[in-house]
């Protein structure tokens, strides 16, 4: 039986920080969401595969992507996530880490079809919540975490 953590902070408290260590230490299989001035890239590891993910808005934005409250996301980096994922090839992981959760997915957008396989896999998974969306997240997806870590 598959063990679901979450992982939650504020903003800056650490999260990205603690699941990087943890899946480099480890060798877990993470899609993590780093800074990278002015916003955000996705890191995804092991394999150390990098691409932007998002940009805030009145930076230059190209224009395939899309628009979601202060910021415009990159449709290739979830779809460089889904095919990294597709690359365990029946065989995922014993652990998998996905940072992060948000309204973005509770809108069924960006890593929510990513998660909603993660939770099929049958592999243990910690995932990084905001601390407003502590029960939202869970009641969407359709699950109950077994632990929850507070940064």
């Amino acid at each position: 039986m598959s063990i679901i953590t979450i992982v939650t902070g504020e903003i800056d408290a650490g999260k990205t920080r603690y699941l990087h260590e943890r899946a480099s230490q480890s060798g877990t299989a993470a899609w993590l969401s780093v800074k990278s001035l002015p916003g955000y890239d996705l890191l995804m590891l092991p394999a150390g595969g990098r691409i932007l993910l998002a940009r805030p808005a009145g930076t230059d934005i190209p224009r395939d992507w899309f628009p979601f409250r202060r910021f415009f996301f990159n449709p290739a980096a979830f779809a460089a996530a889904e095919s990294c994922w597709a690359a365990f090839e029946g065989s995922p992981p014993k652990e998998l880490i996905l940072d992060e959760v948000g309204p973005l997915e509770l809108e069924g957008r960006g890593f929510a079809p990513l998660l909603r396989v993660f939770l099929s896999a049958g592999s243990d998974l910690t995932v990084s919540v905001r601390p407003s969306l502590l029960e939202a997240v869970p009641d969407c997806f359709g699950f109950s975490p077994d632990r929850i870590i507070h940064l």
